[in-house]
């Protein structure tokens, strides 16, 4: 009779985490998904590279001579201005109306010690050529040409390339740059009808779309098909908000830093005691393979060097220094997972023991390839559907009634990379593993072990979270934090469920899916079929597992204690035999006190139990 109901009471609790799982799906559709349906990403780097190459060669410009980086770019100063004032439907029906390009791909060619260059910035929806920019040196002499014939030279050109009418444009702007041997002229058009205007009690203003041209002696040194000049009170406004995140990011990093603190003083109070020696394999192995993955993304996100180069300089000298600096990065990371989460599995041990799926102690002792292990696994995908509905729905709210705007500058870095699903692959392992371990399973067992009952330690661990999100570009930058937060306490609350596997690979599958997202609008290409398989990773795993499904037995590690914890075992076990049993409730919570290795006690009162 006890089987048969705790078979329906697992029943049941399937079938509720599949409905909230579909009603997750559902709420992201309907709010999130119109959001991301603007992503475009039809043209791909490479071909990006061939058009902006074909460009300048038409041009007359040697391309072989010049090396090239290309990197993926989001229009983020107009993307924000649109959001903040129109929202984000009619931002979309404007970019379509106007057929503007919020995505593009900028191509630089370059060559070491030389000023002069050249961008060519491609549409990664159309792949037409919708910005230019050539640099040169301030002495380049070009032929003088009045201001009159440059101007009617630069109205042709856009007439040319994009098929320009007055009519739809009055004149904005003329600048004029006298150099030694040349004058350069820059000229700009404001497209008629198209005025958005800023709240006047924030500063007033309105945006004007603009197209602009600069030319010297006859040859075009820049354009721009479209843009967007936004109001200067906009600006300040920005700016405003991104000072009040980081000030919430800078609390944030006061109390990680006191975290790092705690869990460092935490294990060298216990460097003799037995769970952290336990794990302590397992976790450094995963520390290896953070350092080593974030090698590989170095060289996958090449280009992003490339294109930051700084020509004076030696390009050697420049790559071997962003090498290094780059390498302190998985240093530091590998550091943040291993030390919150050898402190912290000593932690639960001692608060939670009976409770193993909190930690990583008891598969290391049995094995990862249980059906448990599976089972917390695949609840991981119904939870992570479920996190991103909730997310949706806030984030509409948030539109609706705090004047939130999201912005999409995470594409620039995930989308410039060889293959984008290795890049997030690895964010998704490495915020996954990271945060998971410091937030719920070291910070919530450091404040239950130091006080705070459990609903206080799940809301402190969970604020402290949410509030490190503050510097993403999500404005008002206070809102991230309140978002994250909200989505802590359910991570928390599966934590103390289903586990900590649960939540790292339910926080795995959210990263991951975000940054993949572009490219599952694109079936059929190695974007889709690689971002498939990393969102197919844990599936491939759970599945291993439950095959093999090896015994859950752990293994005995009486045997392993060191000369220190076997004296410490022997002394106890003396002083307990001297005890009655009433009195060892009070002599294992004052040994607990005063920092003795709750393995030993463990081990003792089992025995005389």
């Amino acid at each position: 009779m006890y089987h048969r109901r705790t078979g329906v009471k697992k029943f049941a609790e399937i079938a509720v985490l599949l409905v909230l799982a579909a009603a997750g799906v559902a709420l992201w559709i309907h709010f999130a998904l119109p959001r991301y349906q603007e992503i475009d990403l039809s043209v791909k780097q490479p071909q990006a590279v061939r058009t902006a190459t074909q460009f300048l060669v038409d041009r007359g410009v040697r391309t072989s001579d010049y090396q090239t980086a290309a990197v993926f770019h989001v229009d983020d100063g107009s993307d924000r201005y649109l959001q903040r004032t129109l929202g984000i439907q009619a931002t979309s029906q404007l970019l379509r109306q106007l057929d503007y390009d919020l995505f593009s791909w900028t191509v630089r060619f370059f060559k070491e010690k030389q000023k002069e260059e050249f961008k060519v910035t491609v549409s990664s929806k159309t792949g037409q050529v919708i910005a230019f920019y050539h640099e040169v040196e301030d002495t380049a002499e070009r032929p003088l040409m009045d201001k009159d014939q440059a101007r009617l030279e630069a109205f042709e050109f856009l007439k040319k390339s994009f098929g320009f009418d007055a009519e739809n444009f009055v004149f904005h702007r003329e600048d004029v740059k006298k150099l030694d041997h040349r004058v350069d002229y820059t000229f700009s058009w404001e497209a008629k009808g198209v005025e958005i205007p800023w709240e006047a009690k924030l500063g007033g203003g309105s945006a004007k779309l603009l197209t602009t041209v600069g030319l010297s002696g006859g040859d075009v040194l820049h354009f721009r098909k479209y843009w967007f000049k936004v109001p200067d009170a906009f600006e300040r406004y920005v700016q405003n908000l991104k000072e009040t995140g980081e000030n919430l990011s800078l609390v944030f990093h006061i109390a990680y830093l006191a975290l790092l603190t705690m869990a460092i003083m935490i294990l060298i109070n216990r460097k003799q005691h037995h769970v952290p020696r336990m794990v302590k394999s397992f976790y450094l192995k995963v520390g290896v393979v953070f350092f080593l993955l974030m090698l590989i993304e170095i060289a996958n996100g090449y280009q992003l060097f490339f294109y930051i180069y700084p020509t004076p300089l030696s390009f050697l000298d420049f790559m071997v220094r962003a090498f290094i600096k780059s390498m302190m990065a998985p240093l530091f990371i590998a550091l943040a997972f291993i030390l919150p989460g050898l402190a912290g599995e000593s932690l639960r041990f001692e608060c939670d023991k009976n409770r193993k799926l909190g930690g990583f102690l008891a598969p290391i002792l049995s094995s990862f390839l249980t059906q448990p292990v599976a089972r917390q696994v695949l609840i991981g995908y119904p939870l992570a559907a479920l996190v991103l509905g909730v997310q949706g729905w806030i984030f509409h709210m948030g539109y609706q009634h705090c004047g939130v705007w999201n912005e999409l500058t995470w594409l620039n870095q995930s989308s410039t990379t060889i293959v984008p699903a290795f890049t997030a692959l690895l964010i998704g392992f490495q915020a996954a593993f990271t945060e998971e371990v410091t937030f719920r399973l070291f910070a919530i067992n450091f404040f239950r072990r130091y006080g705070l009952p459990m609903m206080a330690a799940v809301f402190l661990s969970s604020l402290i979270w949410g509030f490190g999100h503050s510097g993403y570009a999500i404005f008002p930058m206070w809102f991230r934090g309140v978002e994250v937060t909200l989505l802590g306490l359910i991570l928390a609350y599966a934590y103390l469920r289903y586990g900590l596997i649960t939540v790292i690979v339910a926080h795995f599958l959210m990263d991951t899916f975000l940054i993949s997202m572009p490219y599952l609008f694109k079936p059929g290409d190695f974007d889709f079929f690689s971002s498939c398989a990393v969102l197919g990773l844990p599936l491939v795993f759970a599945v291993v597992a439950g095959l093999v499904n090896r015994s859950t037995q752990q293994r005995s590690w009486e045997h392993r204690f060191n000369a220190q914890q076997q004296f410490n075992y022997l002394l106890l076990k003396g002083i307990c035999q001297t005890k009655s049993r009433e009195q060892w409730a009070v002599l294992q919570k004052d040994l607990l006190k005063h920092g003795w290795d709750p393995a030993v006690i463990e081990r003792v009162f089992k025995e005389l139990s």
